[in-house]
């Protein structure tokens, strides 16, 4: 897998404690990252196989059982395990519009909050998605398909790609704290 491109905007090297700690953490983290990311991409290859499995199948009458189960379960394990490498690095999407306009001073008070807003919203998400996979399988449940998968394998690669944005989202908030304070 490639890593992404340079950011549009060189950033000066970071000369305090948070921003030396925010990039080793990353650099910690990304080999980790880019090993979940092949998971990934090995199920999308083996999801394409299955797929194709299955059209071929059908036009000779022998079409694969739990088709539409696999492909389900495939896309969370393809997303989520892909999510903590794609969001690692520089942004990709910044939804600016009013803080774009306010002084730069207020800015900066105003990154560290976002950040630690992002921070908590995604722990949140992580614990409740791990509540619901201890519910489903106290219960049970599975799906509702041919092959009748347990639900709780996938809600728990869920919050674990979930989690796995904690620590990327702890440095942003970290560099944007180390911003505020050279300030």
């Amino acid at each position: 897998m490639s890593a992404h491109g340079p950011p549009e905007v060189k950033a000066a090297p970071p000369a305090s404690a948070l921003g030396r700690f925010a990039n080793s953490m990353e650099a910690v983290l990304r080999p980790f990252y880019t090993w979940l990311c092949y998971v990934a991409a090995a199920v999308l290859g083996l999801l394409i196989l299955t797929i194709l499995y299955s059209i071929i199948g059908r036009r000779f009458g022998a079409a694969l059982p739990g088709s539409q189960e696999i492909i389900e379960q495939s896309l969370v394990i393809i997303v989520f395990g892909a999510m903590g490498l794609e969001h690692m690095g520089h942004e990709k999407m910044s939804v600016d519009v009013i803080a774009r306009h306010l002084p730069k001073g207020v800015q900066m008070v105003i990154a560290p909050i976002i950040y630690i807003i992002a921070v908590a919203i995604i722990v949140i998400a992580v614990w409740q998605l791990v509540t619901w996979g201890v519910d489903m399988q106290d219960r049970g449940r599975t799906t509702m398909g041919v092959l009748g998968l347990p639900w709780y394998p996938f809600i728990y690669v869920a919050a674990f790609g979930m989690a796995t944005l904690i620590p990327i989202w702890v440095a942003r908030f970290l560099r944007s704290l180390d911003k505020a304070v050279k300030r």
